[in-house]
């Protein structure tokens, strides 16, 4: 996608810039971020600290996201997942080299309880994550309509994304964006870890 900026008023006076790719030296920034918003779901898998950023980040598909960089700062980033490739492509290689081969092996048994496979022609958003002082300014909803705008280009027919229930304006935000709710879903056993009890499937047809 073409770079392009949010419209609004930011801190620090310029708007952020939307990006079709996590720019290599912001990775650890930007994993910091996913952990710190997404904490419920990766905490309890990934921990706390240099050791998880630096195995998040090292798992990172640098061109499945969008990203929103203020002078330089990740401000926010959408990881995407397709039928061929996803932002968060985690492996028992990459998970070894931080965890060792039994921690890599557990981690990777929760992982695969919020893994979600996109069926053909779906785009899947892997996580949506905005730092505090610039949530509430449109941030998220650029980059889930600039995800929509990539996805119809490349010919998919709809947009998923699943929400916990412990994130109800995270829902409403999304319905006023288009996204219907298809189904609920348990998500054990990382819920009981986490706080929540089940997700929400939620999609956004582009036809």
């Amino acid at each position: 996608m073409t770079p392009t900026r949010v419209s609004g008023t930011f801190p620090g006076g310029a708007s952020p810039r939307l990006l079709g790719h996590l720019p290599r030296h912001l990775s650890q920034s930007a994993a910091a971020l996913v952990l710190s918003v997404l904490a419920d779901q990766l905490v309890p898998i990934y921990g706390q600290g240099g050791r998880s950023r630096q195995a998040l980040a090292a798992g990172f598909n640098r061109r499945m996201c969008i990203c929103a960089v203020d002078d330089d700062r990740i401000v926010g980033i959408l990881g995407i997942q397709t039928e061929a490739a996803g932002f968060m492509d985690m492996r028992f290689s990459t998970l070894q080299r931080f965890y060792g081969i039994f921690g890599s092996l557990w981690r990777l048994a929760l992982l695969a309880f919020l893994h979600h496979s996109p069926m053909a022609g779906e785009a899947h958003i892997d996580g949506v994550a905005v730092a505090p002082a610039y949530r509430g300014r449109g941030i998220g909803t650029a980059m889930i309509t600039a995800l929509a705008a990539w996805a119809a280009g490349q010919g998919l027919s709809m947009v998923s994304l699943e929400v916990v229930d412990t994130n109800p304006r995270a829902q409403t935000l999304y319905r006023h964006l288009g996204f219907r709710v298809v189904r609920e879903q348990t998500v054990w056993p990382v819920g009981n870890l986490s706080g929540f009890r089940s997700s929400t499937v939620m999609i956004k047809p582009l036809a």
